[in-house]
């Protein structure tokens, strides 16, 4: 596994680890999918199976396919339940909608298949040639699929946010026949919006967000006098792919939180002085390199630094690291 495919399944790794937690995975779902309405409760959560493999079968067609989710829960109400799905994307996906689609009817085929099986295994019979057809009783229903595509990518989605967006242009007859499905996407770089009540979830959206933007203003005033979760801060220095920051939290950990606010002063004064040293070095802006320098190592894109410098500021401050290497 080289060195970019094991950064990425570590970020997956903490990703779907952090959103297995029940207390985040609710707030998640309640701040975004619920408009902040507490409907899902922690204690009433449970881990599924993220396996959704089913078997498609008709008379003269078998075919199994294998899919897997990336977190999965079922939140009992009484006697029934609601199975909520979380899909996690660091980049646009063009087929997103088809492809959440697909692990909702493989979700629903599952349990009519089961369904199917637990009345073979009862031996009951069926009142009626369409129930013996169909292998369910008339009565029997199956649970709600909820899915939720959360996109932590350092731009904003480009694409898709239903079915329809993926269809060649459709004349009204068809279109009012045709039957589209939603993407439930939530993107960390617009997420400003929503009102997230746990404190780990809010810093996770806010820091991240804020990085991105390139808004540290935002991060010295709300984390001035409180500290972050060293968990927390390791998902988002993996995230935002800033590991230097991450080096400067261990060093100022105490009782497994960090001063983020701390933290960032001394990192952003070592890009500085490495700016300054190899700025001077070279003879060109301090000042410019200080700054590019310091967006680059918190993982702001070129694209987005281009937005605010030159390709030539950039391809100085770029030169100025090399030289310094």
């Amino acid at each position: 596994m080289n060195n970019n495919n094991r950064t990425t399944h570590q970020k997956d790794v903490s990703l779907k680890t952090f959103w297995r937690d029940n207390e985040h995975f609710a707030d998640l779902f309640n701040a975004t999918v619920f408009n902040g309405r507490q409907v899902l409760k922690p204690d009433k959560l449970t881990e599924m199976d993220t396996d959704v493999s089913a078997t498609i079968q008709s008379k003269n067609y078998n075919e199994s396919i294998t899919r897997n989710r990336d977190v999965v829960k079922k939140m009992s109400d009484g006697v029934e339940f609601n199975i909520l799905g979380l899909e996690i994307q660091d980049k646009t996906h063009y087929a997103m909608p088809l492809r959440t689609m697909t692990y909702d009817a493989l979700g629903y085929i599952k349990e009519y298949n089961d369904i199917k099986k637990q009345h073979k295994l009862n031996k009951d019979s069926f009142s009626s040639p369409e129930e013996f057809l169909s292998g369910i009783d008339k009565s029997d229903r199956f649970h709600p699929i909820i899915t939720l595509v959360l996109y932590y990518g350092d731009s904003l989605w480009d694409g898709p946010s239903c079915l329809a967006d993926m269809m060649v242009s459709m004349p009204d007859n068809i279109k009012t026949y045709f039957s589209d499905y939603k993407l439930n996407l939530v993107q960390i770089l617009d997420s400003d919006k929503y009102t997230f009540y746990n404190e780990d979830v809010r810093d996770v959206f806010n820091i991240i967000r804020n990085i991105y933007n390139d808004d540290f203003d935002s991060i010295y005033r709300e984390y001035e006098s409180r500290n972050v979760d060293i968990d927390v801060m390791e998902l988002i220095c993996s995230i935002t792919s800033v590991p230097k920051l991450m080096d400067l939290c261990i060093d100022n950990e105490q009782g497994g939180t960090v001063n983020m606010c701390e933290a960032m002063k001394r990192f952003q004064a070592e890009c500085e002085s490495k700016g300054r040293n190899e700025g001077i070095e070279l003879g060109i802006d301090t000042e410019k390199v200080n700054s590019i320098i310091s967006m680059l190592e918190f993982g702001i894109t070129k694209e987005q630094i281009l937005t605010k410098y030159t390709k030539e500021d950039l391809e100085r401050a770029e030169a100025a690291i090399a030289n310094n290497n």
